[in-house]
């Protein structure tokens, strides 16, 4: 055929083929820098996987910078270097704006192409996770109102991507249980009235959440910690000139990894010879071996005390309904993207035909048949680092010295790994917060 085939029809064959190859060998880099960048995240190895993300930054692309910045604010975060993470996660608050405000004109027509050839513009949950993180950042600081401001900014932003929907479409992702919980700590840190009255609003909103949505629709129940907390906020209100004995030390464990974005595809065979094919992306979950974290501290006596992390938020399960709740549009969005790609080629194929004979309008129809097998894939990015779950628990400590501790433990109670958090002194009344992650 190709021999056949002049002047414009022979281009726009070629062109279709050029676009096949560019198409598989730009995605390459990425997909390789993000696989590297998995193996040294998942190993622990955080400050190389920095480096690497940062010497390997033109892979991403100007399409995936929103997943550069992302990958690299979680990865400082969790290195500890909270006022880098701050920085970068700010970076990709713009970005995420950008994106969002930006018109869809632009980009009409590459999608029709491959998604792959528009940005990332992430998910909804996503965009909540960074202010999440970022009150986590600036709490871990001791900067207490800068958190509260990102804890109160994911109430904000969840409204406006809400907005974006219409009446019949569904999105159970509309409200944050665990930034309300985690605001209430917050606001009781204050240490003032005023703050604990805020942090016993916060707790019963979020006790709400819990049982109205993600008990619904993530099988999630609000923790005990929760409730214990609001009783807690309640009882200050009543005696506020009560002043407290004992420091807080809480523990926020991140768990596991959010569940990989894989491809289902369905080739379609037409009755005129053409192959087409729908793809549209499914999570595939990754169960977290760790499932009853226990936070330890151990003071100079060697007097040992303990508390099991509860979940808190379910990020895999956020991911996964919200992606569920989008198939419908997605098939829809793809099915367009299909039948456009078809109807034009059916165009050319006649226009081959016509000029050159049926046996060049069958070769065209195989080399359509084709392109559209190798174009039509599902976007299958993701902010793959984000771990799966979240979970909270609290020590009541005197006044002292103590040395913190992780003890991971399988669903049985059975231990598999230690990690040391490090020492820290405490005072009367005081609230402290430490992290940790286990995959």
């Amino acid at each position: 055929m190709p021999g056949r085939l002049k002047g414009s029809l022979w281009y726009a064959y070629a062109a279709g083929s050029l676009f096949c190859a560019l198409f598989l060998s730009a995605c390459a880099p990425y997909i390789r820098t993000e696989s590297r960048l998995h193996a040294l995240f998942t190993q622990g190895r955080y400050r190389q996987a920095v480096s690497f993300l940062d010497s390997h930054k033109k892979s991403y692309g100007r399409n995936n910078l929103l997943l550069y910045l992302l990958n690299k604010g979680c990865i400082l975060h969790l290195s500890g270097e909270y006022r880098q993470s701050i920085d970068v996660f700010e970076k990709a608050k713009q970005e995420y704006d950008r994106l969002y405000t930006k018109s869809v004109t632009g980009i009409a027509g590459t999608w029709l192409m491959n998604e792959y050839a528009a940005p990332y513009r992430g998910e909804d949950f996503e965009r909540a996770m960074i202010n999440i993180f970022q009150a986590i950042n600036y709490s871990l600081l001791g900067n207490i109102e800068e958190a509260l401001v990102e804890a109160r900014d994911v109430d904000l932003k969840l409204r406006l991507i809400n907005n974006r929907y219409g009446p019949n479409e569904k999105n159970a992702y509309k409200e944050d249980a665990f930034a309300r919980f985690f605001m209430g700590i917050l606001y009781e840190a204050l240490n003032n009235s005023e703050g604990y009255n805020d942090a016993r609003i916060s707790y019963s909103k979020a006790l709400e959440i819990y049982r109205d949505d993600y008990a619904g629709n993530y099988n999630l129940r609000p923790p005990a910690l929760l409730k214990e907390k609001l009783l807690t906020a309640e009882e200050f209100m009543e005696k506020p000139a009560r002043k407290a004995q004992k420091a807080e030390v809480y523990l926020i464990q991140y768990n596991g990894l959010l569940p990989l974005k894989t491809e289902t595809a369905i080739p379609i065979p037409l009755p005129d010879g053409y192959i087409v094919s729908l793809a549209f992306p499914q999570y595939k979950k990754r169960e977290p071996l760790i499932q009853r974290p226990r936070f330890q501290a151990k003071n100079n006596q060697g007097a040992s005390f303990e508390a099991e992390a509860e979940l808190a938020q379910d990020i895999g399960a956020i991911a996964d309904r919200s992606l569920e709740n989008k198939k419908a549009r997605l098939i829809a969005k793809a099915a367009i993207s299909v039948a456009a790609k078809y109807f034009a080629e059916k165009e050319i194929e006649k226009k081959v035909k016509k000029e050159y004979g049926e046996n060049s309008g069958l070769g065209f129809r195989v080399a359509g048949s084709l392109f559209n097998l190798i174009t039509n894939k599902a976007d299958l990015r993701s902010w793959h680092i984000l771990p799966s779950q979240i979970r909270i628990c609290r020590l009541l400590l005197e006044p002292g010295e103590y040395n913190l501790a992780v003890i991971n433990s399988d669903s049985s109670g059975n231990s598999l790994s230690r990690r040391e958090i490090g020492s820290i002194r405490l005072s009367a009344g005081e609230k402290k917060f430490c992290i940790a992650f286990g995959i």
